[in-house]
């Protein structure tokens, strides 16, 4: 970030200033307006909703062993990827949004975006083994599944924080420049990749295409199969209804 205080005020002559007040005139222009004050209330208040609501589903599914399906357990564990990132990743970023200053060290940055990624991906991992499921319980109702709930997913938070691991490592914070000779200070940080566009530009398009559109595609052809075997009424009378058994989670 390049600042030019001049573009604040041009009757102020900012060489005449002290670095202290070169500073307040940097906050002042960096402040916060009304509306984004009013939009860190927005952001607050859905912040509380999300993390009531996703935790009681995980508290919920913990404390009542009669919900204790696979089904449920992966429902949970989307639940327990997203307080993730409301209570780490939410704040600092809203207060970055607002303020357009990283307030925090390069760890914090790197943490931030860690844990979104991670949060993603296991979203959306978890999301194709809730279709696997269904497709399962539809497709193939009287074949054991090749899988265990909690393996699958213990496996998701292993994939998804391999997959965390490389951007992290590229993530660094960066003062902003001023046209203020031997000035620094914490306003106007911003942190970032260090690889060059090119680099970013291709890994944007495999995580597009390999977390986005590849399980999009699975997930809307098992759905499609589904629908026909659905639609044909193909399945034998009493075995539609599924039910899932202690012993596929134990």
């Amino acid at each position: 970030m390049v600042y030019d205080g001049n573009d604040n005020d041009n009757d102020l002559d900012y060489d005449s200033l002290s670095d202290e007040e070169y500073e307040d005139v940097i906050a002042n222009f960096l402040s916060p307006s009304s509306f984004e004050i009013l939009s860190i209330f927005i952001f607050l208040s859905l912040m509380v909703i999300g993390v009531c609501g996703n935790s009681l589903v995980v508290y919920v599914v913990i404390r009542r062993k009669k919900l204790w399906t696979s089904m449920n357990f992966f429902l949970a564990n989307l639940a327990l990827s997203d307080l993730l990132v409301l209570l780490v990743c939410l704040p600092p970023t809203v207060i970055n949004d607002i303020t357009k200053t990283f307030w925090f060290n390069s760890a914090v940055c790197k943490s931030i975006v860690f844990f979104q990624n991670t949060s993603v991906y296991v979203n959306i991992l978890t999301l194709v083994c809730i279709s696997l499921e269904r497709w399962h319980a539809i497709a193939t109702p009287l074949k054991q599944k090749l899988w265990r709930t909690e393996s699958t997913i213990t496996l998701i938070w292993i994939i998804a924080i391999v997959l965390s691991i490389p951007e992290p490592l590229t993530i660094k914070t960066y003062p902003a420049v001023f046209n203020r000779p031997n000035f620094t200070t914490t306003w106007g940080t911003t942190c970032k990749e260090s690889w060059s566009d090119d680099v970013q530009r291709y890994y944007q398009l495999i995580q597009t295409v390999a977390l986005y559109f590849l399980p999009l595609l699975l997930i809307t052809a098992l759905c499609i199969h589904m629908a026909i075997i659905l639609s044909k009424n193909i399945l034998p009378a009493g075995v539609r209804q599924t039910t899932t058994r202690y012993a596929n989670f134990l």
